[in-house]
């Protein structure tokens, strides 16, 4: 007992020292690493460096920085990455400045003229989390000291160029699977759900054709809404497809058009301080809202027949069993299609299963509100994640991520509303209102589930085991950080 306590009093005593140290190299510095996984790094001093070694590293940050933007990383672990990696290297009085166009970082020590290096950041749509596993790992290997530049710009160099996890068209089809889960879960019949990812393949290849044309992405989101509702209300009026069967195809697809990444990152940017993120993420959500609206307008004529249906259909709750079933397999669609490898799958359907859950419970045992209990489904699933992040080496986004789609997300809801307000039923405003606040309510669940789970995780650790969480570097080397792989250079 007594080995226990001098060990925890010499592990604080240690952290205290090297957070003193940090407040009077850099007091910015440390602000900007605190609650991120390299908050207890050892970082060496800053140190006096030329123009050419300062080009050298802030051209590394950057592309390290866009990389993992274009891979789906949060705006505040970019930030965090750029400021570890290039303290790793002795850099001091660095300054990072991300919008929504760019990565700007500057090295300005007293006395000397400043280096100033921009990176455009590319598109905010695309994501591999595969990828971005990867990158975090080379980031924390970095920081810790394990690499060099010369062999962290060559594993940097690997990454970016390397193919993804999956061909185009297996996570093609991790998305057709999905596609057909969600149609269950919007009470589908076998059917529906046979008829939904025909119907997933058709607009995506179709979004594919136009962009390939150079037509801009509110344009393309547009007529995907419009060619997906044509060729749902084209098969019920064929008879291959009864009025509600249609309308589940319609809600499981207008799932698989939500920016989901979007959403999370918008209220993540607006929680974290990073306003110009924020209100141009707010301005891309805007132009896809308004690029359903308009696709939904452009063929609004089709949907006259469908009135009745649209006042009086109400989705029927599936079994719980076969609710956490659907979830857990569009979760499994979900990461492939999102370039997640098997070490993802797991723990993807996991916290799927554990948000669709929390759900179901508050919706039908408790007979809460539906933007409550998405709100808190997802609080679960972030504090999840969060707990599990340091232990296994995954990203917090890919555990929540492909789970959201197939357990919270108000697909049916979305699909319903949006209708109604075309067919001026009354109390659609209302309806759409609540909806929205659902939507709303998923990033504002993840984020402060991952604040908990952070928060309870770095407290679980100091006291279980006396030391510090993230890696430090000592008179006996190097200890890598809880979950991390024991090696020079990360591996896809």
């Amino acid at each position: 007992m007594r080995h226990v306590l001098r060990r925890r009093r010499e592990a604080a005593r240690a952290r205290q020292e090297r957070l003193e140290r940090l407040r009077r190299d850099d007091r910015t510095l440390l602000d900007r690493l605190y609650g991120t996984p390299y908050e207890d790094i050892a970082l060496p001093p800053p140190r006096a460096l030329d123009d050419a070694e300062a080009v050298e590293i802030l051209g590394f940050a950057l592309r390290l920085g866009r990389a993992l933007f274009l891979a789906g990383a949060e705006t505040r672990r970019i930030e965090s990455s750029v400021v570890a990696v290039t303290a790793a290297w002795g850099m001091g009085s660095q300054e990072v400045d991300i919008n929504a166009r760019s990565l700007q970082v500057q090295y300005a020590p007293e006395g000397r003229r400043p280096v100033v290096m921009l990176k455009v950041m590319g598109s905010e749509d695309t994501r591999d989390l595969d990828r971005l596993a990867a990158l975090e790992r080379l980031t924390t290997h970095v920081a810790s000291g394990r690499l060099d530049r010369e062999v962290a710009a060559g594993a940097l160099d690997r990454i970016e160029t390397g193919a993804s996890r999956w061909p185009w068209w297996f996570g093609l089809g991790g998305g057709a699977v999905l596609a057909a889960m969600l149609c269950v879960l919007a009470s589908g019949t076998t059917r529906a759900a046979l008829v939904s990812p025909l119907v997933f393949l058709l607009a995506d290849r179709g979004a594919w054709v136009l962009s390939r044309g150079g037509l801009p992405s509110f344009f393309v989101t547009a007529a995907q809404t419009a060619l997906l509702l044509v060729a749902v209300t084209g098969l019920a009026a064929a008879g291959g497809l009864s009025h509600t069967e249609a309308a589940s195809v319609i809600a499981a697809n207008v799932i698989l058009l939500l920016p989901i990444f979007t959403i999370i990152s918008l209220t993540e940017d607006a929680i974290d301080g990073f306003r110009s993120m924020a209100a141009g993420r707010t301005v891309s959500l805007l132009a896809f809202f308004t690029a359903l609206a308009c696709g939904f307008l452009a063929v609004g004529f089709l949907l006259r027949g469908a009135d009745a249906d649209a006042r009086s259909t109400a989705l029927i709750p599936l079994p719980v069993v076969l609710s956490l079933l659907t979830s857990a397999i569009g979760a499994l669609g979900n990461t492939v299609f999102m370039g997640g490898g098997l070490r993802i799958v797991p723990p993807a359907v996991a916290t799927a299963v554990l948000g669709a859950g929390v759900k179901l419970a508050c919706v039908g045992a408790f007979g809460w509100s539906a933007p409550l209990a998405t709100g808190l489904a997802t609080v679960a699933m972030g504090l999840a994640a969060a707990v599990l992040s340091p232990r296994t080496g995954i990203p917090v986004r890919a555990f929540v991520i492909p789970g959201i789609a197939g357990g919270v997300l108000p697909g049916p809801d979305l699909y319903r509303s949006l209708l109604q307000w075309l067919l001026h039923v009354e109390g659609a405003g209302a309806y759409l209102v609540s909806t929205m606040a659902s939507v709303a309510a998923i990033g504002i669940g993840v984020v402060f589930g991952t604040l908990l789970g952070t928060a309870a995780e770095r407290q679980w650790h100091y006291r279980g085991t006396g030391g510090p969480a993230g890696p430090s570097r000592g008179s006996e080397g190097i200890v890598p950080a809880a979950g991390e792989p024991e090696r020079d250079a990360p591996a896809r």
